[in-house]
């Protein structure tokens, strides 16, 4: 039976950089033509989407250089940092869309062609929802910091664009003539942009802590890469270990405390890292020893 082949990170990341330039032009012309603030709202935020993405497949290459007389350390930082950036920019776009939703809100809201917006959502939700289960499924067979957030980003977009259409049945159902249907697209669009807000949010929380080298493996894999290396070189020495996550990369710090007149020669250490690395290696694919 043949193996299933699995697109590599590169591929995925072109192949959603297209597909959110597709929806974000499209979008943004549906949203000039229906007049609605959630329509632009998605068409916006796929838009922009699709600039962070660009940024993301030239990172992917870089980050897996290995290290240089330049940067003894490789590039584990560029990851966090364009993270970073990347959140900033989504908040921005969020607080903007914000300002202009509650100005429409208070002013009395407004009457969009919901005809031309329901078809987008619909078709939004349908691609958005098949698009998000590939890059779920790609990022458990390869786990990478870039697919996953790019696959939160398309699902936080395909409950957008389905709780939209939603909304906007329900608006092409009471018709144009109830009190309330005018502040529908506004207050919908607050809504959505408190919940798309928290991904960017909790982005900026991960990958701060990552840069100031607080983003910590967890315990699990700290005791078994102990129990490991006490099982090569005995319990006579003392092991302390850190790990800290820098984007993609598990950094591993493995210190032996030698005692009484124990030495240890460079290919027993060289055991010891192999064991180590055998350990590591189980739970994460790039990692530094």
């Amino acid at each position: 039976m043949r193996q299933r082949r699995w697109p590599n990170e590169l591929q995925v990341l072109r192949f959603s950089v297209a597909l959110e330039c597709f929806f974000g032009i499209s979008g943004i012309l549906v949203a000039l033509y229906s007049g609605s603030q959630v329509v632009l709202l998605d068409g916006s935020y796929s838009l922009l989407c699709t600039l962070t993405m660009m940024a993301n497949v030239r990172v992917s290459r870089v980050v897996g250089l290995p290290p240089s007389a330049k940067n003894p350390y490789g590039l584990p930082t560029i990851e966090p940092l364009m993270l970073i950036f990347e959140s900033f920019i989504l908040l921005g776009l969020c607080a903007t869309l914000m300002v202009l939703s509650a100005r429409t809100l208070c002013s009395g809201g407004s009457l969009p062609a919901f005809d031309a917006a329901l078809v987008y959502e619909i078709f939004s939700t349908i691609v958005g929802g098949a698009t998000t289960t590939v890059l779920y499924m790609v990022h458990r067979y390869k786990s990478s910091p870039l697919i996953h957030f790019e696959f939160q980003e398309w699902l936080l977009d395909t409950v957008v664009s389905a709780v939209a259409a939603i909304a906007f049945c329900l608006a092409f159902v009471v018709d144009n003539h109830h009190p309330v249907t005018p502040y529908i697209d506004s207050l919908l669009t607050v809504l959505l942009l408190l919940v798309l807000s928290r991904l960017p949010l909790q982005a900026l929380r991960k990958n701060f802590r990552q840069l100031l080298l607080q983003d910590v493996a967890s315990p699990k894999l700290v005791a078994r890469t102990r129990d490991v290396i006490l099982a090569r070189c005995g319990s006579r020495q003392q092991v302390n270990i850190s790990m800290i996550w820098l984007g993609r990369w598990l950094l591993v710090s493995i210190e032996l405390t030698l005692t009484g007149d124990d030495c240890l020669s460079c290919t027993e250490l060289q055991l010891i890292r192999a064991a180590a690395a055998s350990a590591v290696n189980q739970e994460c694919e790039h990692y530094r020893i």
